[in-house]
């Protein structure tokens, strides 16, 4: 241990720095769900700033997909620490994979439910004052339709490439 010790007394806070970005980056660059998080945090906390919603809230929605994401590469490393120590399949560490998949799912569902809730009535209020404006109401739906169809092409393209 005292090897161990003075090994890591050694490493400055920049190293440290850079070795805590290549873990995010690697985290980002290799997991599809985190990417997929990343694009719906990234999704609601601009229409959160666009519904000019208040600063308490927004900073609600950003802690919570921020907890999201950390949880995700939680999850994720102890996924991968459970596979060094038993590559083959084990029953009891299944279960604990589980346990924090489920970790990670209820508090998607937190944040979405977190983010619907402070969203609602500022969203409600915008559709309102977009519909008195014929151009407007196009436009935001011919957005949606494009967002939406752009969305499904590339998800039935990453399926075809799968299999």
């Amino acid at each position: 241990m005292p090897i161990l010790k003075s090994l890591m007394t050694r490493i400055s806070f920049v190293e440290s720095t850079l070795c805590a970005t290549r873990g995010i980056i690697k985290s980002i660059s290799n997991e599809r769900n985190i990417k997929i998080q990343i694009l719906l945090c990234s999704i609601i906390i601009f229409f959160a700033l666009l519904l000019n919603v208040s600063k308490t809230s927004l900073i609600t929605i950003i802690v919570v997909c921020f907890l999201v994401i950390i949880l995700e590469m939680f999850n994720k490393g102890f996924e991968n620490l459970i596979d060094l120590i038993s590559p083959e399949y084990n029953r009891d560490f299944g279960r604990i994979k589980d346990i924090m998949a489920g970790v990670v799912l209820l508090t998607f569902i937190m944040a979405a439910l977190v983010s619907s809730l402070i969203l609602y009535i500022p969203f409600i209020h915008f559709i309102t004052q977009i519909s008195k404006n014929t151009f407007s109401l196009f436009s935001l739906i011919s957005l949606i339709l494009l967002t939406s169809i752009i969305l499904v092409v590339k998800l039935i393209k990453d399926k075809l490439s799968f299999n």
